[in-house]
């Protein structure tokens, strides 16, 4: 019964641990990949914004201007890129294709390991949003 109960909170501590590290990889790969645009907050601000030919979105309105509802959907295909999505301009934009610059990443094993990045910055950025 002992070992039952030491084997269940090391299941549930290595649970913990996991749910942590994909909240740091999101806090982590968003400072990595999108800072320089988006700024430490994700207001649109970073170092390069002014010199991209369209501002950065304030990714912290997401949800304000979807009737208060995060887009989680719509931002994991913004970031991954490979595919278009409606009313989001993808021809002319400075926005790389993370979904592509992930695959070829020494970093991400397989397409799992690619979607599970975008999703941690999706998780990241969800927690970006305004009140």
């Amino acid at each position: 019964m002992r070992k039952l109960v030491v084997l269940t909170l090391a299941c549930l501590l290595g649970a913990a641990r996991m749910s942590m590290a994909q909240t740091y990889a999101g806090e982590s790969e968003f400072k990595t990949y999108c800072t320089s645009c988006h700024g430490d907050a994700g207001k649109g601000d970073g170092p390069l914004a002014k010199s991209l030919r369209q501002h950065p979105a304030d990714l912290t309105q997401l949800s304000k201007k979807n009737e208060g509802t995060f887009p989680s959907d719509r931002v994991f295909k913004i970031i991954d890129g490979r595919s278009p999505v409606p009313g989001h301009v993808s021809n002319g934009s400075d926005m790389p294709v993370w979904g592509d610059v992930f695959a070829k990443s020494a970093a991400s094993k397989d397409a799992d390991s690619v979607k599970a990045r975008i999703d941690s910055l999706v998780t990241y950025v969800q927690r970006l949003q305004e009140k």
